[in-house]
């Protein structure tokens, strides 16, 4: 691969390289995305003073874009966590291997303490990355908790033979629901840093906190504070509204804090969903104990066709559908909105969405 370098330049994308990556996204990744339409979301994605979280390669002969690598730091490069986000070579070139050299140069240039990504490539990515970075990958665990005061569904699909979910599930370790509030853009500021942090969680600074989680221009997030009386630790979980067929679920996209918490919601998921008519509450998530959630009353969604719990909503799909991960240790801990699995697709005139 070390002669890739003799056709081609690799390297991180300048303000000035805006125009073409975005049309290199809408070309060759797929028509109408927002990163390749929507120039002030890209630029609220993916710029960073003058430079762009993009590595390029450029055809020496040709001088045109030939590879795109982007990025989402979650802190000062080197030595934070990186997320690899849109791998895409043109269809043009047939060189073999330029994809995983790009990803390379990405990763020898930001240097990453930890790294993930989401919605990697089955076909194409997950065995090159498996193959030359070691990555652990496979696919991300749905958790699901259906809302027990429901008897019809709209958004989830489920059989009769399903309706034993309903049941609902008394958990003598939970957290009062008094103990789970909305926490606002001050409040966030004033507790993070007493925030408990398991340690296999990929670490974020505040700074990015704030501006995934409360300064976003498309998605509204409610963000949550929560206190575990026994512990006394304190955490941050993140959650999304989604609508679809008149009805709504609530996505929990995000988690900064004692991971056992997840393991003590069950009075909060079962307030929640009555409360705002919920039909589920879900999140996907790898490298946390199926059993802790089930102390919560939420189920790991085995795919089959008598059970559906949508994961696409931007288009909307009316189907069960993997989502594929990779990360550079077993043990870390990732959530869909880790690297870009939270992100809009689908450019739209409006400023900010539920969606």
């Amino acid at each position: 691969m070390n002669r890739l370098h003799d056709f081609f330049v690799f390297r991180q994308a300048k303000l000035s390289d805006q125009p073409e990556i975005m049309k290199f996204i809408n070309d060759f990744w797929r028509p109408n995305h927002i990163l390749g339409t929507d120039s002030d979301f890209f630029e609220y994605e993916h710029v960073n003073g003058s430079d762009i979280n993009f590595f390029l390669a450029i055809n020496k002969k040709t001088n045109s874009l030939s590879a795109i690598q982007g990025f989402i730091a979650y802190g000062q490069v080197p030595n934070c966590h990186i997320c690899g986000v849109m791998t895409k070579v043109s269809p043009l070139e047939k060189v073999p291997f330029l994809g995983v050299e790009i990803m390379n140069q990405m990763l020898k240039k930001t240097n990453p303490y930890t790294y993930c990504g989401i919605g990697t490539n089955p076909k194409t990515m997950v065995p090159l990355v498996k193959k030359f970075f070691k990555r652990h990958v496979g696919i991300m665990s749905q958790y699901f908790f259906l809302n027990p005061s429901l008897s019809d569904f709209h958004i989830a699909k489920v059989s009769k033979m399903n309706k034993h979910l309903l049941k609902k599930i008394h958990s003598e370790k939970g957290i009062g629901i008094d103990s789970i509030k909305i926490a606002d853009e001050k409040t966030i500021n004033k507790n993070y840093d007493k925030l408990f942090f398991e340690k296999n969680l990929p670490r974020k600074t505040l700074d990015y906190v704030l501006k995934r989680y409360v300064y976003h221009p498309r998605y509204f997030y409610k963000n949550y504070l929560v206190f575990d009386p026994q512990s006394g630790n304190q955490s941050l979980l993140i959650a999304r509204e989604v609508e679809h067929y008149g009805s709504k679920a609530l996505r929990i996209i995000d988690f900064m804090g004692d991971v056992n918490v997840l393991g003590k919601l069950n009075a909060w998921l079962i307030f929640i969903t009555s409360e705002n008519c919920y039909e589920y509450v879900d999140l996907l998530c790898s490298g946390i104990d199926q059993k802790l959630f089930e102390n919560s009353g939420f189920k790991l969604h085995i795919k089959d066709d008598n059970l559906i719990v949508p994961t696409y909503f931007e288009p909307f799909v009316d189907k069960n559908i993997d989502i594929y991960f990779e990360k550079s240790h077993k043990d870390l801990i990732i959530f869909k909105g880790d690297s870009d699995g939270d992100r809009p697709s689908i450019a739209k005139s409006i400023k900010k969405v539920i969606n």
